[in-house]
C-alpha cells in the first residue's frame, strides 16, 4: 500500500511539474507573439504598399511586391534568405543565425570561405523538409517579392537547440523571392 501511495505521489508531482512547464512555455510564446506584432509595426513603418498576411500562426509581411503566379502548397520556390532569432522589436546582425545571401553575410562580418553557401535555395513545399513556420508562410509568394515570414517557437525548430537557434525560439526569415513554379 505504501508503495502504491508513493507511486501515486510521484506521478502527481510529475504531472504538476509538466503542467507548470507547459504554462511557462505558453507564456513565452505569448511574449514572442507580442514581440512579433511590434516587429511587424517596425517593418511596415513608412512603406505605403506593405501588406501583412496571417496564416495559422505565421505572419508574412511583403515590403516589395513581385508579379506572376503565386506559390501554391505543392509548388517550388527559389529564394535568398536571412534567418533571425526574434529577440525584440527589431532585427539585427546580432541575431542573424543563417543566410545564403552574401551581402548579409558580409554585413554581419561572417568569415565564410565556402562560396557555395551563397547559392539560391530552391525548395518544393510538398516534398522538402522545412521548418513548419516557413512552410506555412511561403504559399502565396510571387517571383520578385521581398518579404518577411515571422512565427513563434510553436512553429520553429522545437525544444532542441539547432545551431545558433535556442530551443523554442521565435524566428523571422527575410526572403528575396527569385522565382515560383507550380508545375
Amino acid at each position: 500500500m505504501r508503495r502504491l501511495a508513493a507511486i501515486l505521489f510521484v506521478t502527481i508531482l510529475a504531472l504538476a511539474a509538466a503542467s507548470c512547464g507547459d504554462k511557462k512555455l505558453d507564456a513565452a510564446y505569448d511574449r514572442q507573439e507580442s514581440d512579433i506584432e511590434d516587429l511587424i509595426s517596425n517593418l511596415t513603418r513608412g512603406i505605403d504598399d506593405a501588406t501583412v498576411e496571417h496564416n495559422n500562426g505565421v505572419t508574412r509581411v511583403t515590403v516589395a511586391h513581385g508579379d506572376g503566379e503565386a506559390l501554391d502548397e505543392n509548388g517550388a520556390v527559389a529564394f535568398y534568405y536571412a534567418g533571425y532569432v526574434v529577440t525584440g522589436k527589431t532585427l539585427s546582425n546580432s541575431n542573424l543565425f543563417a543566410t545564403n545571401y552574401e551581402v548579409f553575410a558580409n554585413s554581419a562580418r561572417w568569415a565564410l570561405t565556402d562560396s557555395s553557401s551563397f547559392e539560391i535555395a530552391t525548395v518544393r513545399l510538398g516534398e522538402d523538409d522545412l521548418v513548419e513556420g516557413l512552410r506555412k508562410g511561403l504559399p502565396g509568394v510571387k517571383g520578385g517579392d521581398e518579404c518577411y515570414v515571422l512565427f513563434s517557437g510553436k512553429l520553429g525548430f522545437g525544444k532542441k537547440k539547432t545551431g545558433n537557434v535556442p530551443p523554442n525560439a521565435a524566428l523571422a526569415y527575410h526572403l528575396w523571392i527569385k522565382s515560383v513554379s507550380n508545375d
